[in-house]
């Protein structure tokens, strides 16, 4: 496997009871931004976005860049860090993902350009009696009361140990994806 690949399992989670993830996890606060994929260019081994050069791509990344052409670009925005990802189409629990670390000041300029589709959140980290790493994503904003939670697996085969505040699994359901549940959330706000 990759490491570029990013194989996670998704679900809903049931909110209105116990909170386990709250009491004994980590939290920071999440703003992600959904760019237009159409201003994405690649040229000599450069990323350009709007105009400005995101990174230098190395032979790896050229070459899986080159091997998707459906990307979802994003900005995210946790705490102090920035970062700027693509993510390729997924398959099931799998999908190409590239990150890379950007200046807040980029990030910031990258968003002004126009008014992007976003999801905001609260995400706490969990460790299960098993010790796998819980994702928990408490939306904001139009998804206001809408949680969910992902673990990523070394394999799609890993077990995995459910708490019991999982509900329905959603993983590979691009319906319940952060970039169309960011596009839903912007009709909300502007209707």
């Amino acid at each position: 496997m990759s490491e570029y690949t990013e194989i996670e399992r998704r679900f809903f989670v049931n909110g209105e009871g116990d909170k386990p993830w709250r009491e004994d996890g980590d939290s920071t606060s999440i703003r992600q931004f959904y760019l237009d994929k159409g201003q994405l260019v690649f040229s000599e081994s450069e990323l350009i976005y709007g105009g400005a050069v995101i990174v230098r791509l190395n032979e790896e990344e050229q070459v899986l860049f080159q091997s998707e052409k459906d990307w979802t670009v994003r900005v995210r925005f946790r705490d102090e860090r920035t970062v700027f990802t693509l993510k390729g189409r997924r398959t099931n629990a799998s999908a190409i993902e590239l990150e890379w670390p950007i200046e807040r000041a980029l990030g910031d300029a990258l968003v002004s350009l126009e008014e992007y589709p976003r999801v905001e959140k609260t995400r706490y980290e969990w460790r299960g009696s098993d010790g796998m790493l819980w994702e928990i994503d408490e939306f904001e904003g139009g998804l206001l009361g809408l949680v969910l939670a992902e673990i990523e697996l070394q394999n799609i085969e890993q077990p995995v140990e459910l708490p019991e505040w999982v509900q329905l699994e959603i993983t590979g359901n691009r319906a319940w994806s952060n970039s169309n549940l960011a596009y839903r959330s912007s009709r909300i706000i502007l209707d």
